[in-house]
């Protein structure tokens, strides 16, 4: 961001009323008393009455908060007091990255359909199988790209310092690459042998010609390398 860049931020929240879908998903998470509450930001003006429709269901509810596809802090922070998750909204991009991240049951109150269900395990099964391949695929690898995002809210040059650091540690070359849009277009050509990411967490899991980690996936590689 530049020195005088100013951002403005206008909150836009739904008018969809949440509460019926509120009420089912109690009704179907009757195996479980404390329940934390995440959402997205349309919805997250309403977690406060979320939170009394789960006390009249007998729950003690949680209010974590907002999550994103590549941010699920609010959701961690609780998970400590809660025994299962109920997101408010739709599609799978946000608690996605709770799967990966969170071992607790999740349940989804889709407030526009109406449907509530919960995520099962198979589906967090499947993207560790996913993570564990892409980690095999860069222990042979010798020359590394870090990426570093310049998009606001995304750049993290100091992560990516730490990240070079290590992998020469290893005897890896590491080398970083900065851009505003890493996509596995803009980046194909390039002769390294794995990528680094520290942008959004979910580019990984976009097509690349070459094997892409995180950086908490960097640490996994790290005890695997001689």
């Amino acid at each position: 961001m530049k020195k005088h860049e100013k951002i403005l931020f206008i909150p836009c929240g739904s008018r969809k009323d949440i509460l019926p879908v509120v009420k089912k998903a109690a009704e179907k998470m009757q195996a479980y008393e404390r329940i934390g509450l995440i959402t997205t930001a349309q919805h997250l003006h309403e977690l406060d009455a979320a939170a009394k429709v789960l006390k009249q269901e007998k729950k003690k509810p949680v209010i974590g908060g907002q999550i994103l596809g590549c941010n699920v802090w609010n959701a961690e922070r609780i998970a400590k007091d809660a025994d299962a998750f109920l997101y408010i909204g739709s599609g799978m991009f946000h608690p996605s990255a709770f799967l990966r991240k969170i071992d607790k049951p999740l349940f989804s109150a889709n407030p526009y359909s109406g449907i509530v269900e919960e995520y099962s395990s198979a589906e967090k099964q499947k993207w560790v199988k996913k993570q564990k391949a892409r980690i095999m695929r860069c222990v042979e690898a010798l020359v590394f790209g870090v990426l570093v995002s310049t998009k606001t809210g995304q750049s993290n040059y100091d992560t990516a310092k730490k990240i070079k650091k290590k992998l020469e540690a290893k005897g890896r070359i590491a080398l970083v690459f900065a851009g505003n849009e890493l996509t596995p277009d803009r980046l194909l050509g390039y002769k390294v042998d794995a990528w680094v990411n520290t942008a959004c967490p979910r580019i990984v899991d976009d097509f690349f010609e070459k094997p892409v980690i995180n950086p908490e996936e960097l640490d996994m590689l790290m005890e695997l390398i001689e």
